[in-house]
């Protein structure tokens, strides 16, 4: 039982994050951490950096956002613009020592 909720809600999570503006969808990802967005983007960001690139594939989920990342990647085939989600205003890193 369980599981068939948890596959409904990923399946829609999916189509959601397909069709979502991406402005949408990182007031989302802020929002479950309990932040708010954009003010506290560069800083949920930089907590699930695993180096200092920010491609989609260097990004670290964790238990809050493990949902919403599965889905960012199952898509992001079919939306390119899913590929550079935590890149943004043109910046490709954030310094942890601002």
């Amino acid at each position: 039982m369980i599981e068939q909720v948890m596959s409904d809600y990923q399946e829609e999570l999916e189509n959601w994050v397909m069709s979502a503006p991406i402005e949408d969808i990182r007031d989302f990802f802020i929002t479950i951490h309990g932040g708010v967005y954009p003010d506290d983007w560069e800083d949920f960001v930089s907590r699930h950096q695993s180096n200092s690139s920010l491609e989609l594939e260097t990004i670290s989920s964790c238990e809050a956002c493990r949902q919403l990342l599965l889905a960012i990647q199952t898509t992001d085939l079919s939306r390119k613009e899913l590929k550079s989600f935590f890149i943004k205003n043109g910046s490709k890193k954030f310094s942890k020592h601002s």
